[in-house]
């Protein structure tokens, strides 16, 4: 669109004629995506490339014979050539892109653009257009600072109104019924798909007797067998039909969950200094208080020349314990933080001024000494908790961990096709195992209640990010299956996702509780699902003394304080409310992280397992209860147990609930 254009006047249009060019060749490029999934193709990828070859499939669905777009007067008038020739610009580049992540980022932008073509405003057309030149000239990542790598994250692909967004289908009551089946089997492949196959699914375009484009929808992406849940691809128009042909079945879309760790303190990204030269930085060495010549690494040092604003500059050491600070040597820091990742307690000061080569010693975990957790419920014996199974859905558990003994369990992340098993993510793995030595620690760091049987149901990806309702439903039916007593969920999120209640409320319906954490948005309201009523909602208390003065822990030291016991806060991290049912030590909490180590984290993520340790232990001892029928009197009196026996540790009711089990 380098020629001048002209400017479009009242009733100007681009008719579906003048874009059937595009219409053919957004097909051609599906089908050129099609061809990228070879023998060997990971799953993941394969999801990355499908999703978008579907995209351009219902783009074109979607114009192809479909209303004029009216062109706003007074904007530059673009015309169906114009239109064509960015597409073919498109297609031209594909091939000589050196990477998948190129062409697919080159998709995205090329659907992008037709976003900003169907409003009709010339101007941003004319934007768009550039903005995809340069993806197609391999320039993104240059001209479009917020440009990222394109990863498989389900809420990327919700925007555009062509997308068949994914969503996810229940009946009307529970999680199975025999209506589901109707809806048919998923295409979900047990091996990577092959090429032949997935032009199967995905290019199922035909031709009406009116010669308009269709597409063969609802897609059914994965089904919990054939009565259960179903995960599908649905455009609006599929989602009235289906409602309208199978009334009472929820249609509900999908929710990513994040972990329900205390989120670190960061630098703001638009705060971020300009480099200084190399010789100008601020050089630290991290290493063990006790043994400076011991280097911590993969510590994360963030230091705030203005904390209010989160201005300053972070970085990570290295396996020499060093790390580069883009500050100047000398210059003044409001606030320093440093958060290790085994091994040792973190590190806060306030108001200092360090020099190049300064020593940030940190700290090391000494088990012999108890963190508030051990103070609350001692060395336990092995036997607490005999007699229950506790199901940890998370991000898996290591069951190498010599204090740690995983009876079972499996992975339900549909992203990766339930790939690796119930172990620990390859990003973020540390909190489930964390987790798991809260409830079930043996020898060196014992939990609350060793004796259970543990089972892990990891629900997020290796490649990090959030856990979807979908899967999270699959590892809540699976662990009911599995004839757990109890689940411990230490996620959440802000959406009212009645697809996680749904299930929350089944597991109740077959006699096993459910206890989520609250949340960690400093005294936000009581996040999902710990919100619904059908979960035990559990927050987050600290005890001074029970962590090191200089420690990270120190921020979280709020008001609240306890009328009991002036040394016991409300975690000020933690997410209160009404909707709190229980409270559990949740500030510097030492526990089990993969490869044999320990390491102190804090959120309501680790009060949440204590009270289902407590919990379990608890019911071990009512073992009448324990052997009622599988239904909802057998946890309704499990929770009536569990609720009699807390005790107020002396705040209201939103910071406590009930209080702690002891």
């Amino acid at each position: 669109m380098s020629t001048p254009l002209h400017t479009a006047v009242p009733g100007d249009a681009l008719a579906a004629a003048d874009l059937q060019p595009a219409v053919d060749r957004l097909v051609e490029l599906a089908g050129t995506c099609c061809a990228l999934i070879v023998d060997d193709t990971a799953f993941a990828t394969q999801r990355q490339v499908l999703r978008r070859m579907h995209s351009l499939l219902n783009l074109a669905a979607w114009l192809d014979g479909g209303p004029a777009i009216a062109l706003l007067p007074g904007r530059p008038r673009i015309e169906g050539v114009h239109v064509a020739s960015a597409v073919d610009y498109a297609i031209a580049a594909w091939h000589r892109l050196p990477s998948l992540d190129a062409r697919l980022l080159l998709v995205d932008e090329l659907l992008d653009f037709f976003q900003a073509v169907l409003p009709g405003d010339g101007a941003a057309i004319v934007v768009a257009a550039w903005r995809l030149k340069a993806a197609a000239d391999g320039d993104a990542a240059r001209s479009l600072p917020s440009a990222l790598p394109p990863v498989y994250r389900l809420q990327d692909f919700h925007g555009r109104p062509w997308e068949a967004a994914q969503y996810v289908l229940l009946p009307a009551r529970g999680l199975r019924s025999c209506g589901m089946a109707e809806i048919g089997e998923a295409v979900q492949p047990d091996a990577p798909v092959q090429p032949a196959s997935a032009q199967q699914r995905i290019l199922r375009v035909a031709t009406g007797e009116a010669g308009t484009l269709h597409l063969s929808t609802p897609q059914i992406l994965h089904s919990t067998g054939e009565d259960g849940p179903k995960l599908a691809a649905l455009t609006n128009q599929d989602v009235q039909e289906l409602r309208a042909r199978t009334p009472g079945m929820r249609v509900l879309p999908v929710v990513l969950y994040e972990l329900a760790r205390r989120p670190e303190l960061t630098v703001a990204r638009s705060a971020l200094p300009m480099r200084p030269a190399p010789e100008l930085a601020l050089t630290l060495q991290v290493a063990r208080a006790v043994d400076p010549q011991t280097p911590v690494a993969g510590a994360r040092v963030v230091a705030f020349t203005d904390f209010a604003a989160r201005t300053g500059a972070e970085g990570l050491s290295d396996a020499s314990g060093m790390v580069r600070l883009d500050l100047k040597p000398g210059t003044r820091l409001e606030a320093l933080v440093v958060y290790p990742s085994a091994g040792c307690w973190g590190l806060y000061q306030r108001d200092i001024t360090l020099q190049k080569g300064a020593l940030l010693a940190l700290q090391p975990i000494d088990l012999a000494v108890p963190d508030h957790l051990r103070e609350v419920y001692g060395d336990r014996d092995l036997a607490a908790g005999e007699g229950v199974t506790v199901g940890v859905i998370d991000t898996g558990v290591d069951a190498t961990h010599p204090d740690l003994h995983v009876a079972g369990g499996a992975a339900f992340v549909t992203a990766e096709g339930d790939a690796g098993g119930a172990g620990p993510a390859a990003v973020d793995g540390d909190h489930g195992t964390h987790v798991a030595g809260i409830v079930a620690g043996r020898g060196s760091r014992p939990g609350v209640a060793p004796g259970v049987k543990l089972m892990s149901y990891r629900v997020f990806p290796n490649a990090g990010s959030g856990a979807t309702n979908y899967d999270i439903i699959r590892a809540i039916d699976r662990a009911v299956a599995d004839g757990c007593d109890l689940l411990n969920l230490s996620l959440g999120g802000a959406a009212r996702d009645e697809a996680v209640q749904a299930a929350i409320r089944d597991a109740a319906d077959n006699g096993v509780l459910c206890f989520a954490a609250t949340g960690n948005d400093r005294r936000g309201p009581v996040s999902y699902p710990a919100h619904w009523p059908e979960a035990v909602a559990v927050t987050a208390v600290g005890r001074l003394g029970t962590f090191p003065e200089a420690s990270s822990e120190t921020l979280d030291v709020v008001a609240p304080f306890s009328t009991i016991d002036p040394r016991l806060f409300s975690a000020g991290f933690a997410n209160v409310g009404p909707e709190v049912d229980l409270a559990g030590p949740g500030v510097g909490i030492v526990s089990t992280v993969p490869g044999g180590a320990y390491a102190v984290m804090s959120g309501t993520s680790m009060a949440c397992p204590a009270a289902v340790g407590a919990a379990a232990a608890l019911l071990a001892q009512h073992p009448q209860v324990l052997a009622l029928p599988r239904t909802a009197p057998r946890a309704a009196e499990m929770l009536r147990i569990v609720l009699a026996a807390a005790r107020t540790l002396g705040f209201a009711r939103e910071f406590e609930g009930a209080g702690l089990v002891p």
